[in-house]
């Protein structure tokens, strides 16, 4: 599995986990994609609430109700990509 969250973020999965990815647009020399590794989860839930947690740490919020409503834009983000 391959799932795109947003930009080069993507969320993968191996026969044991699902792994947080974001790729770089590089290539090393033998062709392959570089990418940086975010994080190992055992559940999408674990994976998307560290994708929560990395936004939030890119927060420019000064006051706690600018942090709330940043929180509150990530997680709606969030629903509106998996919206069935």
């Amino acid at each position: 599995m391959k799932v795109q969250i947003e930009g080069n973020l993507f969320l993968e999965s191996d026969e044991r986990q699902f792994i947080l990815k974001e790729y770089t647009g590089k290539q090393d020399k033998n062709g392959n994609e570089i990418f940086k590794t975010h994080g190992f989860y055992g559940t999408v839930q674990q994976a998307l609430k560290a994708f929560t947690r990395m936004k939030v740490k890119q927060s420019t919020a000064v006051t706690l109700s600018e942090l709330i409503l940043d929180v509150n834009r990530i997680e709606e983000y969030i629903k509106s990509k998996i919206a069935i």
